[in-house]
């Protein structure tokens, strides 16, 4: 299993730093985690947009999902495109229509629409995702990929809960957002990201979304797991845990 970040911006992108966005594969199996602003232009470094088996939203706000506009443009003005499955919180599609046309059923002629509630599952290839609700200001979700070899778990934006830590529970990769610098409602420190990590016994903490006040060359480390803070293009690879 591998994972490119695409962009970890917050809460907008910047020269060079789109907003949140995470390719996974295996083999020839593509799921990218959010679509935040920046992010479609950010994939077609790596593959065609066509190539994408799925697209997994954890949330509403557009720092995660304004790039599903992009998406949309993508599949209305390419021949044959294939009809990407598209997951995200209830009512998602209802909401692109409306920027989209004002009020039609465009997007369900260009995408598989799927709405996540907690424990949603869903298996591509040999991917299988599971949903978690998380505690944010709108509903939003996380999400666990488990593969053949190893087992990533993704936040999506969330102050610290129990599904956090059952998401990463074990996870040879927990991407976790930082989008707070002191704690507060509906965002992570990443001293609060690191000690979640370590209560689920996960392998790898990659620290994402830090919060514009966190200066990302001088967080303090936590014994007891291995932290990476996420950066475009930062690229993981089950074949090289540790």
């Amino acid at each position: 299993m591998n994972l490119t970040v695409l962009g970890c911006a917050t809460p907008y992108p910047r020269p060079g730093q789109p907003c949140s966005g995470y390719l996974v594969s295996e083999g020839d199996t593509y799921v990218v985690l959010d679509c935040g602003s920046g992010t479609f232009a950010a994939l077609q470094t790596y593959l065609d947009p066509g190539e994408v088996t799925a697209l997994w939203i954890s949330h509403l706000h557009p720092d995660h999902s304004a790039d599903l506009l992009a998406w949309s443009n993508w599949a209305l003005n390419t021949e044959n495109a294939p009809r990407i499955p598209v997951y995200g919180p209830p009512g998602w599609a209802r909401r692109l229509d409306q920027m989209l046309t004002g009020d039609s059923a465009l997007v369900d002629g260009i995408f598989e629409i799927h709405e996540l509630c907690d424990h949603h599952m869903a298996a591509y290839g040999p991917l299988t995702l599971t949903a978690r609700a998380v505690e944010h200001s709108v509903p939003g979700f996380g999400v666990r990929i488990d593969g053949p070899n190893a087992r990533l778990a993704y936040s999506g934006d969330t102050e610290p809960c129990p599904a956090l830590t059952d998401l990463a529970r074990d996870a040879d990769l927990f991407v976790c957002e930082a989008g707070t610098a002191s704690p507060n409602r509906y965002h992570t420190t990443p001293e609060q990201a690191a000690h979640t990590a370590i209560a689920a016994g996960a392998k790898r903490l990659l620290l994402t979304h830090l919060a514009l006040a966190l200066d990302p060359h001088a967080l303090p480390t936590t014994p007891g797991v291995a932290t990476t803070i996420a950066e475009p293009g930062w690229l993981w690879s089950s074949d090289q845990r540790g």
